[in-house]
C-alpha cells in the first residue's frame, strides 16, 4: 500500500538539508515534521538544499515504503515550483 500525504501541502524548512541529503520539513495545518532523504529529481533535491530555514514552500510526499518516517518529495501537481 501506498503512504502519501492527501494533497499537495505546504511545508515549512526545519532545519537546512545535511550532508546525507536530507531534510526535515513542518507541515504547519498539521504540526507533523517529515524526514524527506528522496526526491524525484536532482532539481528538486537542490532547490531544497538551497533554501533557509523558515522557508514555506509546496510539495508532495509519498513514504518510502519499509522504512520508518522517512518520504520522498515531488514536485507539486502544479508544476515545478515550489512556491505559489
Amino acid at each position: 500500500m501506498k503512504h502519501t500525504v492527501d494533497k499537495t501541502r505546504e511545508y515549512r524548512v526545519l532545519n537546512g538539508m545535511n550532508g546525507k541529503n536530507a531534510i526535515s520539513m513542518l507541515a504547519p495545518s498539521a504540526n507533523r515534521v517529515f524526514q524527506v532523504v528522496e526526491y524525484e529529481d536532482s532539481s528538486l533535491r537542490d532547490e531544497l538544499a538551497s533554501l533557509d530555514p523558515g522557508k514555506l514552500v509546496q510539495l508532495d510526499l509519498t513514504r518510502i515504503r519499509s522504512r520508518a518516517n522517512v518520504w520522498k518529495a515531488s514536485w507539486p501537481d502544479s508544476g515545478q515550483s515550489l512556491s505559489d
